[in-house]
């Protein structure tokens, strides 16, 4: 039979990982830097003006139907025949521009 030796293990203690070796905790990287400010809610007006300028809009681009404004209206050569459509969606985006900035 055969002798089985078996090796004898140093019980070793696991070194500290450096960051820790002065007691300190390293700052993480959400740390290091100043939250940054929410803006503050937004006036009263902005959300009214959004959703007046959307009415309006709409009105001004069903007001382009009718014949008696599209007839008034020919005679402008900057718009011509779709004023209407153009300043209806220009008062449309515009609204929607303020009722993005609405907090």
């Amino acid at each position: 039979m055969r002798d089985t030796v078996t090796p004898t293990v140093k019980a070793e203690r696991m070194p500290k990982s450096r960051h820790r070796r002065s007691g300190k905790n390293r700052p993480r990287s959400y740390e290091t830097h100043a939250p940054a400010k929410k803006p503050g809610p937004s006036p009263s007006w902005v959300p009214a003006t959004g959703v007046g300028l959307l009415v309006v809009g709409t009105v001004i681009i069903l007001l382009g139907y009718l014949p008696t404004f599209s007839d008034m209206m020919q005679s402008w050569p900057v718009f011509g025949p779709n004023w209407g459509l153009v300043v209806g969606f220009v008062t449309l985006t515009t609204g929607l521009g303020f009722l993005m900035r609405w907090r």
